[in-house]
């Protein structure tokens, strides 16, 4: 008898929520719409019941998600574009978004962006706080890649509309993340259900669409797990080196990355080797914005998140600062505390655990699972360990479990020299 799938149970659950909550039509309610993505959602619901060959059932269905997927973003994130740019630079907006605006136009004007202050910019006028001044305004956080991908849209969205959002590559670079985990799992009802988490995740889309960066970050870090499943080491490293170029959030799997290279290569020489592109690639980025101004860079992208500066990164979200602020240990959020102790104390042993881990089970699902429970751990003991940090490493750990689980490893040394 045929029944109901649960990928299209999946789909109707997550798509409906965001559709009611979010805008979809920069103007009065879409119901058009609104009835296209019903009929999507119902044709996927009804083509479970049919008696079709395999072949043409997992092709329709792919066609419907697809179709989903692309006017559920499209409509989305174009409508808040649009709206944003009819009511107030800062409507509706994460200050990340109106940093990197400001940062593009610094930087093509000659302009230092890790050495500027952000006030006077439309970042000064988002909402913050009632009585403290947001410490982002003397800061660029970002590392440089994040700043220069964006270019491009910048330039092409102002000479053919007029205004540009940086919320334009986000979406480019979410498109392209769902492109390549269709392209990597083959087997139809499993990359369905990855398609559909990595496109609805309930948390990780309405943190995407008000323009936090994760995602902006992680297309490139999966491209570079794409090419390691591919035996293509040498693309692997750039990919790996502009992720790590972009958010400092993709540093923690560099250690993990290291080891695999080395389990498989039992050669330390060869592993240096195969790291040259990663290297390379983030200085190549990064070196000419910090040889711009040494102090101004280190201050923004590392001291700054510390705690080590005069305008420092607050203690905030659910992680072990808050409990020490909340129970008096630390009496206010901006001073400075060593995490780094409990760091170094608790990530050092699990660092070795996570390696050990590997070299019994060294494959990329293990590479994954080792950074997402590892970076879990070191956001938590950190100084802050935010909402969209936890969607984050639910991301990462979603990516791990659909990742193919059979892999033909042994050949990794020999195609990589080519790779």
């Amino acid at each position: 008898m045929k029944t109901l799938m649960f990928d299209s149970i999946l789909l109707f659950v997550l798509v409906i929520p965001f559709v009611m909550g979010y805008r979809i039509g920069p103007g009065e309610t879409p119901y058009l719409l609104f009835g296209s993505i019903f009929l999507l959602l119902l044709a996927n619901l009804g083509l479970d019941l049919l008696h079709l060959k395999s072949e043409i059932f997992n092709r329709l269905k792919i066609i419907l998600l697809w179709c989903t997927i692309l006017i559920v973003l499209g409509s989305s994130f174009v409508s808040a574009i649009i709206v944003r740019h009819q009511t107030a630079p800062i409507y509706m907006i994460h200050d990340i978004i109106l940093q990197q605006e400001s940062a593009i136009r610094f930087v093509l004007h000659g302009k230092n962006p890790y050495q500027e202050t952000y006030f006077g910019t439309p970042m000064e006028q988002w909402h913050y706080d009632d009585k403290e001044i947001n410490p982002a305004l003397y800061h660029f956080v970002m590392e440089p890649f994040y700043l220069l991908f964006a270019i491009p849209f910048y330039v092409l969205s102002n000479l053919f509309f007029g205004f540009f959002d940086a919320r334009a590559p986000l979406l480019f670079l979410f498109v392209c993340l769902l492109l390549m985990a269709g392209f990597l799992v083959k087997e139809q009802e499993k990359k369905r259900l990855f398609l559909i988490l990595l496109a609805f995740h309930p948390s990780i889309l309405p943190y995407t669409l008000e323009g936090r960066s994760d995602i902006f970050m992680f297309a490139f870090l999966f491209a570079g797990l794409l090419f390691v499943y591919y035996k293509k080491i040498f693309l692997a490293g750039i990919a790996f080196g502009l992720s790590a170029a972009i958010k400092q959030s993709a540093w923690p799997f560099i250690p993990f990355y290291i080891a695999y290279l080395f389990l498989h290569n039992h050669s330390i020489k060869k592993t240096c080797i195969q790291l040259i592109p990663l290297v390379l690639t983030f200085l190549l980025i990064t070196l000419p914005f910090y040889l711009w101004n040494p102090s101004a860079f280190i201050n923004s992208t590392i001291l700054y998140l510390s705690g080590n500066t005069l305008h420092s990164y607050p203690i905030s979200g659910y992680g072990l600062g808050s409990v020490l602020l909340q129970s008096g240990v630390i009496s206010d959020k901006f001073s400075q505390y060593p995490f780094l102790i409990w760091q170094v104390v608790v990530c050092v042993p699990l660092l070795i655990m996570f390696i050990r881990y590997l070299k019994k089970n060294p494959t990329i699902k293990s590479l994954i699972i080792s950074y997402g429970i590892f970076l879990f751990v070191y956001w938590y003991l950190s100084r802050y360990f935010n909402n969209s940090h936890v969607a984050y490493i639910s991301y990462v750990l979603i990516v791990a479990y659909f990742w193919p689980d059979r892999e033909d490893i042994s050949v990794l040394g020999k195609q990589s020299a080519r790779g």
